[in-house]
């Protein structure tokens, strides 16, 4: 019954992002994690993993994070979303040593507990999540179950928002997956793991 309460109020949550938009977050986080998004043939990203990425690369540019932990395995085109992603990074004139890989998740449920990891080891616990808008409802809360306090940091460049049949799209599919992590991962159902754990 719990899980249903909290499967209403993300979903909630999800239609005021719809509407509006989720709220930027306020500075105070170093490092930032942009989520993966597809690879198309040819190694190529797609424009919403470009519209991420370059969103990232303007925080770091403005001196709001000091790092990038770039997000996500191979899917159906190699190389890894992780290392399109910093060949963008590197484009846009972030360092090397300011970017940090992560080449094995294969969903966002993946990409909050492998780079908690990561976060953990670091001794850092709180990030701002570089994704699409509807997708940060959804991004926020695995990171919480990973024991990352994520804030979101919207990414409204993707197609995923400013397409308007699109991101009706990504509504349907958003809910329905706020959903399925409730029940198959029961997000809210326990506490964090205790960092390093």
């Amino acid at each position: 019954m719990r899980a249903i309460f909290q499967s209403l109020g993300d979903l909630i949550k999800l239609l005021e992002a719809y509407r509006n938009g989720p709220p930027s977050s306020p500075d105070g986080a170093e490092v930032a994690v942009v989520l993966g998004a597809q690879v198309v043939r040819g190694g190529r990203p797609s424009a919403t993993l470009r519209a991420r990425v370059e969103h990232a690369a303007r925080l770091y540019a403005s001196g709001r994070v000091r790092k990038i932990i770039v997000t996500g395995g191979v899917g159906e085109n190699p190389p890894s979303e992780a290392e399109v992603m910093a060949d963008i990074l590197r484009s846009r004139g972030v360092p090397d040593e300011a970017i940090l890989p992560e080449k094995e998740a294969l969903s966002t449920w993946d990409s909050a507990w492998l780079v908690a990891d990561m976060l953990h080891r670091m001794g850092t616990e709180s990030v701002v999540l570089v994704t699409d808008p509807l997708h940060c409802v959804r991004a926020v809360e695995a990171f919480g179950e990973a024991g990352v306090r994520a804030l979101a940091e919207p990414a409204y460049g993707s197609p995923m928002w400013y397409r308007k049949w699109r991101r009706t799209g990504q509504l349907v599919r958003e809910a329905g997956a706020i959903v399925w992590y409730r029940f198959r991962h029961r997000m809210g159902s326990r506490r964090p793991p205790a960092p390093g754990t």
